[in-house]
């Protein structure tokens, strides 16, 4: 019998997962020190103490981990619940830390240090200083209370006035290096995120016609690959328009290139507005129009037979028929031609292309303005 497949989480919740049963090691690690503080004498709080930390401790990185998982944090400006998870562990601390005393309280203080390297996954330096100034408030009430209930001598208040300085030194000095930590991260991310903006701008600009703004021949061809591919895997046909501007190298020999280039993309942009109308055809991530080479253009229309391929293309043929192109040689009128073919049972895409351009050959020969297939 086969099993529950097991949960996929994507790559920021694996993170945050990750960072929590890396915040659980780190209580773990401390059970070695309290154990020989325990063993040694130097703690009040007995072998009852440490299992309840350790019950504390499983249980907080245990509702983090729940909310994690399940999607629940995500509710949150945080969704890794860091900042709940280190205030959870400085109570714990100062919770723990009172039950120490001589050299074993001045060695557990390192907790909260490790607390505040923890924070080095998302703090920044505001953020760093206020947990100092909640650690430190939390300290010095905590020593204030203990010392003023025992009544302790001078010695035992400047040693905990030493072990409250040096603990308000480190977390200053680590809120600023953490701090700074945070910047860098955050410059790094940026970088990245304009770098894959650049990518994606430099991808999007090699599959385009530099001219018209359309798709090139390049991603023509892999689009029409694609159906062609998906065609095969699915049962679902397509078909293929090449069309062709006619007398294209009259107005070029009349008018010079530079209004062959204007009719090109007042052609493009005629083309463009039409395939909005046109299903599958008109959607931008099926990206099916563009500029086959020179006065060719290619259209792909997925899931679209052969009859309502000719509806389109006939839709097309009459617009930019009628639309004048106003160039600055003045208005000029073009037609196209147009070769239709429906994609047959594993046809390979080539073969398919062979019989677009075969039937635009027919168009032009048959007069032009015209659809053949």
């Amino acid at each position: 019998m086969s099993g529950r497949p097991a949960r996929q989480f994507d790559r920021e919740t694996r993170l945050r997962l990750r960072r929590v049963c890396l915040g659980l090691l780190s209580y773990l690690m401390f059970l070695v020190p309290m154990s020989i503080a325990v063993h040694a004498g130097s703690s009040t709080m007995g072998w009852s103490g440490v299992a309840v930390f350790t019950g504390l401790a499983v249980s907080i990185n245990g509702v983090a981990l729940a909310a994690i998982a399940s999607g629940w944090s995500k509710r949150f400006a945080d969704p890794s619940l860091l900042v709940p998870q280190l205030v959870a562990a400085m109570l714990l601390a100062l919770g723990m830390i009172h039950f120490f005393e001589g050299e074993a309280r001045s060695v557990l203080l390192l907790l909260f240090v490790a607390v505040f390297f923890f924070g080095l996954f998302g703090l920044d330096t505001r953020r760093y200083l206020l947990l100092t100034i909640g650690t430190a408030v939390g300290y010095a009430g905590l020593s204030t209370w203990e010392l003023a209930s025992a009544g302790a001598s001078q010695d035992a208040w400047l040693m905990e006035a030493l072990r409250f300085s040096a603990l308000v030194v480190v977390t200053i000095w680590m809120s600023f290096i953490g701090g700074y930590f945070a910047s860098i991260r955050r410059r790094v991310a940026t970088q990245r995120k304009e770098l894959e903006a650049a990518n994606a701008r430099l991808r999007e600009l090699s599959i385009r016609d530099e001219l018209t703004g359309l798709y090139n021949r390049r991603h023509l061809t892999e689009r029409l690959e694609q159906e062609s591919e998906r065609s095969r895997r699915y049962g679902q046909g397509f078909s293929v328009a090449l069309i062709d501007i006619d007398h294209f190298k009259a107005i070029n020999d009349t008018h010079g290139h530079a209004v062959g280039d204007e009719v090109l993309v007042q052609f493009a942009a005629i083309l463009r507005l039409q395939a909005r109308f046109v299903d599958h055809v008109g959607q931008a991530p099926e990206r099916t129009l563009g500029r086959f080479g020179g006065e060719e253009f290619m259209i792909i229309l997925p899931g679209t037979p052969l009859a309502g391929a000719r509806v389109c293309l006939e839709r097309m043929r009459a617009a930019v028929a009628r639309t004048p192109f106003e160039t600055s040689a003045g208005p000029l009128v073009a037609t196209f031609s147009a070769g239709l073919a429906e994609q047959r049972e594993d046809e390979p895409s080539q073969a398919l292309l062979q019989r677009a351009d075969e039937a635009l050959y027919r168009a032009k020969q048959a007069g032009r303005d015209r659809l053949e297939s």
